[in-house]
């Protein structure tokens, strides 16, 4: 076949990046050429985030800005979730060629081949395992399953994922053992919920075995993101806790504290103080990040007052915070008592205000210590890493002052002699 230029756009979660990063591998091997020019591109493919308002809502920008520059024989191929959100239904934008849904990147590379149907329906199918083209050099993502089952009140994954569709061991341990051999410092093992990992090949979480497998491996860190807190095991916390090359670092979104709200956002009602409480000491000098969702409907100043409570008292090490979005399709779409929307972002204010004093406090307890810092590039006069208590593209950055010239990928020994609100500073020794 003649060579075609090939863009991609990923929007989105990490989940998002892996399928563009097999769909880029997959159409290397048909003889597509990879470029950032969208100009030049023959085929540009826009994989698109469509969870809440605001990510339709850039995917839907971009895709019209795509559209108004392009030329004569360009085509645009919608991707991802946004197409799995409204189907055939998908906002109407003149110019795209072709609506694909998410979740068979194999399937994606046959349809831009043929190129001969608007719209093609992927279906749920299993996740297998695809050649892939790391782009986030010296760490990776590995997604460990798709779909979900946990059915939140306000989330339409199920509806845009499917339900909870587990890789095998056997899969991720050999794509692994890839990544391993492209010289990939740190994977971070992803999925809607990785605390549910196994459940439907075992009846039961088999998250455990899966990290006694990848701690194997001669990764400097194993990273673990998206916990749900009902589903996180006392052996999981074990194997963190035994495994050095694990990192003691976990994001476990709990979203509210509050039984009200819980229970109308279809949340486990658990004793979060007792599980914040056993996983600190399972875990010793753990760092525990976490997500809160302010302005729910329903949500009362007692509500909110008694989530800050919680906050102040727990002192997470780190912590994001989102404003409700009604989602049409969600059963929380038509609860009653919504909450307006400068209250949600003065909640938001209030949060983020209060987790900077405890973040700058928790940092300050840093100085003076010796750690490892994975060396990611350089800002000026620093060099920027990351410790294994910080997660890529969402948590703090070290600044690095050597006179030695470090490349990405170095693991460099820093000693922190001071800190802000979310980053610290050190020099090698």
């Amino acid at each position: 076949m003649k060579y075609k230029k090939l863009s991609l756009i990923t929007l989105g979660c990490p989940k998002n990046l892996v399928d563009s990063e097999t769909i880029l591998a997959l159409l290397g091997e048909e003889n597509y050429i990879l470029t950032d020019s969208h100009k030049e591109a023959d085929i540009i493919i826009v994989n698109t985030c469509g969870f809440i308002k605001a990510a339709e809502k850039e995917s839907i920008e971009i895709i019209k800005k795509l559209c108004n520059g392009k030329r004569k024989g360009q085509k645009i191929v919608v991707y991802g979730c946004l197409v799995n959100r409204y189907g055939k239904e998908s906002p109407s934008i003149k110019g795209v060629d072709m609506l694909v849904e998410g979740g068979n990147p194999a399937l994606l590379v046959d349809v831009i081949k043929d190129a001969n149907k608007k719209f093609v329906s992927a279906g749920c199918p299993e996740v297998e395992t695809y050649p892939r083209i790391i782009s986030t050099y010296p760490y990776a993502y590995i997604k460990i399953s798709d779909g979900c089952d946990n059915f939140c009140s306000y989330c339409l994954i199920p509806k845009i994922r499917g339900r909870l569709r587990s890789r095998s061991i056997k899969d991720i341990v050999r794509e692994a053992k890839d990544i391993e051999n492209m010289g990939i410092r740190e994977i971070i093992l992803v999925a809607q919920d990785t605390g549910n990992y196994g459940r439907d090949i075992a009846g039961k979480c088999l998250l455990d075995k899966l990290l006694l497998e990848l701690s194997q491996l001669n990764f400097f860190w194993l990273r673990i993101m998206y916990m749900h807190p009902a589903h996180l095991t006392e052996r999981v916390l074990e194997v963190m806790a035994e495994k050095h090359n694990i990192c003691k670092y976990l994001d476990i979104p709990l979203q509210h504290i509050h039984p009200d709200i819980l229970k109308k956002m279809n949340r486990p009602l658990i004793d979060y103080n007792t599980l914040v409480d056993r996983i600190r000491k399972t875990v010793p000098d753990i760092k525990l990040r976490t997500t809160f969702i302010v302005g729910f409907p329903g949500e009362k100043e007692t509500h909110f007052k008694i989530l800050t409570d919680f906050i102040r008292e727990k002192e997470f090490d780190r912590l994001g915070v989102f404003r409700y979005s009604k989602e049409e399709g969600t059963p929380a779409f038509n609860l009653e008592d919504p909450v307006d929307e400068e209250t949600k972002e003065e909640r938001e204010k209030i949060v983020m205000e209060l987790q900077r004093r405890i973040s700058r406090k928790k940092l300050k307890k840093m100085v003076g210590k010796k750690l490892d810092v994975l060396v990611e590039g350089k800002d000026g006069d620093y060099f920027t890493g990351r410790t294994e208590f910080d997660a890529p593209e969402i948590d703090g950055t070290v600044y690095i002052k050597t006179k030695k010239i470090l490349k990405p990928g170095d693991i460099c020994k820093v000693q922190i002699i001071s800190a802000d609100d979310y980053d610290l500073y050190g020099k090698d020794y």
